[in-house]
């Protein structure tokens, strides 16, 4: 593998994948950029959405609350997280999260190493556009990628 090199990624360039009335993905660093070392995203979370329970068997993640009000259950423990709060998520633990609150909130959260994270998320959002994603496509996708989901959301 080759040394990952600098890199300035501009918000305001970022793709973004946007999924209606559920979340917006910003794609702010690849992991092709880094060389898979880490890939960096940030969601826009409308209220009372969140992804269902599940587990990254791969990689790390770390999530930065930015705005708004949310819940997150790590490891079968139940948090509410702030702008500014932080939390870490180990490779093979159980996490999911919802904004709890009555606007639209943000987080941005690294996956380390990348592996096909983003891919995964391209993934949902190809088929999305060609249709209601069903849970079971969701699974489908997330299995290739090192994610099983394993409980509904919160």
């Amino acid at each position: 593998m080759k040394n990952a090199v600098p890199i300035h990624s501009v918000y305001n360039l970022a793709e973004t994948l946007i999924f209606p009335n559920a979340i917006t993905l910003k794609i702010l660093l690849s992991g092709k950029h880094t060389n898979g070392i880490q890939a960096i995203f940030e969601d826009i979370v409308e209220p009372g959405v969140g992804p269902g329970r599940h587990i990254h068997h791969h990689q790390d993640e770390t999530f930065f609350f930015l705005e708004g009000k949310f819940i997150a259950e790590v490891g079968g423990e139940m948090f509410e997280f702030k702008p500014g709060d932080v939390a870490f998520i180990p490779k093979g633990t159980v996490h999911a999260f919802k904004n709890v609150g009555d606007t639209s909130a943000r987080l941005r959260y690294i996956f380390s190493p990348a592996k096909t994270i983003e891919e995964m998320f391209r993934e949902f959002y190809k088929r999305s556009k060609e249709g209601a994603l069903t849970l079971e496509e969701m699974a489908e996708i997330s299995a290739k990628h090192g994610q099983e989901f394993v409980g509904p959301p919160l």
